[in-house]
């Protein structure tokens, strides 16, 4: 009796919001979007990893809802390398994009999807246009949804184990080939990494990642999680929904096109997100991944003097008292330098016998969440972290994107010549 209830509700469920039902995970089990009973849904999805995502091991919703678990949707074509041109017209009646946006419009509280949307200005400037406090912008004050609320699960913006480097960079991937070699660039960056024996995170742009597949390819195999950050690193609360939908969308197409996996973190370019953003990005399978320690590195001007300010700052952090995730860049010659660089300062401790005292790990992995949603069995969480220790004793601010009253901007440095730092 008891199974044949179980198998009727999974029915209804599926019959109720078509062939993508919708579940909120609790712990080990699935529950129905309509929570008239909480579905043991392993039974029924053989393959299937369940486990609870949770750190504590508390019964709390950590992971995803709308249509995960499968491969994406391939686009009829991919939308403008130029990150200039919005996505548009006919690249919104993609079935990609009609088809998630059908499940979000499903799943999504209305009161959300009619959050206003900012005012596009220039490049990272938005005004915004909704109550920034009701809707928890993030460039207003740094805003965090810390709990699951209705319509959206809890923002990722720290490590929740000890002594957690939560290491991350946005942008690439990028190539700067000097003489045969990668210098100042995403496999600059991966080769420092290999020689730590650490993994990290790359929030990669879909529009870079059209033009340099083989980077990601490269990066995956090594065991870094990739993440979207998007296809034109647009400011996503000036996007309509289905705007909003494309740019994760495509962007998720062209990662699973070039590694055959589909990420499970999202970072809205410049943090310009709110419960609107949240809502939607949740729906389709995404955790959202904020920051707590940003280098500004892709902030300044690309000056030998402000690369020693940021690397300074970056190396400040090895003595926080607390676990964080760090905000990078790869996305110039300048940005790369001062993460190739940082990570030199780390290795050159290590070897002194003075190691940082913190585990450098992709975010999702000190999070203890998984890398992918599809396939099923790419899975990593935080127990196989590999540690690098980092010793130190000052704390940095988190620095908070320049607002006024309904005005948010942030920058990012242009491509610039590379630019060696002395050492501290």
């Amino acid at each position: 009796m008891k199974n044949t209830l179980l198998l009727t509700l999974v029915a209804l469920a599926a019959c109720s919001h078509g062939s993508h039902a919708l579940f909120f995970k609790r712990g080990d089990k699935f529950e129905a979007h309509n929570w008239l009973a909480i579905i043991d849904f392993n039974r029924f999805r053989p393959g299937f990893r369940g486990g609870s995502l949770a750190k504590d091991g508390l019964a709390k919703i950590e992971s995803f809802v709308g249509d995960v678990g499968t491969a994406p949707r391939t686009p009829t074509n991919f939308p403008s390398t130029d990150q200039e041109v919005m996505i548009s017209g006919t690249f919104l009646q993609d079935p990609l994009v009609t088809d998630a946006l059908a499940i979000v419009n499903r799943v999504v509280p209305a009161s959300l999807l009619n959050i206003a949307p900012s005012t596009y200005v220039s490049g990272s400037t938005v005004t915004y246009n909704a109550n920034a406090a009701s809707t928890c912008y993030w460039p207003s004050n740094q805003c965090i949804r810390q709990t699951d609320g209705t319509g959206y699960v809890r923002d990722v913006y720290t490590c929740l184990g000890t002594n957690q480097w939560g290491l991350s960079y946005d942008d690439g991937p990028t190539v700067n080939v000097v003489n045969g070699v990668n210098t100042a660039d995403s496999l600059a960056i991966y080769n420092e990494l290999q020689k730590l024996g650490v993994k990290a995170t790359f929030f990669s742009v879909g529009s870079n990642v059209i033009q340099n597949p083989s980077i990601l390819k490269t990066l995956d195999a090594a065991g870094h999680q990739i993440a979207v950050h998007t296809w034109t690193h647009h400011p996503l609360t000036s996007l309509t929904n289905a705007q909003v939908v494309a740019e994760i969308k495509y962007t998720e197409a062209v990662i699973y096109q070039a590694i055959g996996k589909v990420p499970s973190y999202l970072r809205p370019p410049y943090g310009d997100v709110d419960d609107r953003i949240r809502a939607i990005a949740n729906a389709l399978g995404y955790h959202v991944a904020l920051w707590n320690q940003d280098s500004q590195d892709a902030d300044v001007t690309a000056t030998t003097a402000n690369g020693a300010t940021v690397l300074n700052t970056i190396t400040s952090w090895f003595n926080l008292a607390a676990s964080f995730v760090s905000l990078e860049h790869d996305i110039s010659t300048f940005t790369s330098q001062i993460a190739v660089n940082a990570l030199q300062q780390v290795q050159r401790l290590k070897a002194a016998g003075t190691p940082i005292k913190f585990s450098i790990q992709p975010v999702a992995q000190c999070n203890n969440h998984p890398f992918y949603t599809f396939p099923s069995n790419t899975t990593t969480t935080a127990s196989n972290a590999t540690t690098a220790v980092v010793r130190t004793t000052a704390v940095v601010r988190t620095t908070a994107i320049v607002t006024t009253a309904l005005v948010a901007t942030t920058s990012r440095a242009s491509t610039s010549p590379t630019i060696q730092f002395s050492q501290n």
